[in-house]
């Protein structure tokens, strides 16, 4: 099991070019990528997606991407050093040929465009290497910070599940009660009326055995039996199993809900309620599941 939360990073470097990228993600229901890369790797979008996609099911993954080269960012404005040595370029070449050179604003400007010209082409070839390097590096950090989130996240909904169980087995302790429950006040309200009725007469018998037709949750308790025996198998499992666990949780939800609208016990309907909120705190942590 692996949580969706994760974050991972990486900085590499080779023929003077820098890439330093970070990644986060979040829960999300789908699989969202973002990334904005710079234009001379946009083409390579759909392949960083793809990267993605090999190592996680959902979550919205976001990427920080800067990319430097010689030490500036690319595309950024000339150093001094490199105006410097185009000016010295230039005089000397100016020298051979017996011309005039003077420097001046014109020129300082023009020298410092061309510059920007040369610098803002990133050696594609190399840079595309490194990005992908980086991105492998970052996601595979960030998978390990997602699985060993999981493996927390994992033993809370076991810890909660076992809640669940054992509130199931009180209730099961409880319901058989709720019959003798109403036998006993239903005999007590008719002798306060007045009404002297045998046990064992066929309109009694057939009132309490409508209510214990209207109070019967064997069925419930016997399907969340079942739900809880698959939400083990699934927490179990290193595949990505968030959506199955939200759709299992549904039908959770409705055996709870219908057990609730059948309790005639102050007692069954307390467990209920306890049941009802340990069952909401297990949707909060099912919500970070991959």
């Amino acid at each position: 099991m692996r949580s969706m939360t994760g974050f991972g990073r990486c900085e590499v470097a080779a023929d003077g070019v820098v890439v330093s990228l970070r990644v986060s993600s979040v829960n999300r229901k789908n699989l969202e990528v973002v990334c904005s890369l710079p234009k001379e790797l946009q083409q390579l979008d759909r392949q960083v997606q793809e990267r993605v996609r090999e190592v996680a099911a959902r979550g919205r993954f976001q990427f920080s991407l800067d990319v430097s080269q010689d030490g500036a960012a690319s595309g950024g404005l000339p150093s001094d050093e490199q105006i410097d040595a185009a000016i010295e370029r230039l005089q000397a070449i100016a020298g051979r040929h017996g011309a005039d050179f003077k420097v001046d604003a014109d020129l300082l400007v023009q020298v410092s465009r061309l510059l920007e010209k040369e610098d803002a082409g990133l050696p594609e070839k190399t840079a595309e290497k490194l990005l992908f390097q980086a991105v492998d590096t970052a996601l595979k950090e960030l998978v390990e910070m997602r699985e060993k989130e999981g493996a927390a996240l994992k033993a809370d909904l076991e810890s909660r599940r076992q809640n669940m169980v054992t509130l199931v087995a009180q209730i099961k302790e409880q319901a058989p009660g709720m019959v003798a429950k109403y036998r006993e006040n239903l005999l007590a309200r008719l002798e306060q009326g007045g009404l002297e009725l045998d046990v064992n007469d066929d309109r009694v018998l057939r009132e309490i055995a409508l209510f214990a037709d209207r109070c019967d949750i064997s069925e419930e308790i016997t399907r969340l039996d079942s739900h809880f025996e698959q939400f083990a198998e699934l927490i179990a499992k290193e595949e990505p199993v968030g959506r199955p666990l939200e759709f299992l949780l549904q039908e959770v939800g409705r055996e709870i809900n219908t057990s609730g609208s059948k309790a005639s016990s102050i007692e069954v309907s307390r467990l209920v309620l306890e049941m009802k909120n340990e069952l909401e705190r297990i949707r909060e942590q099912v919500a970070n599941v991959e």
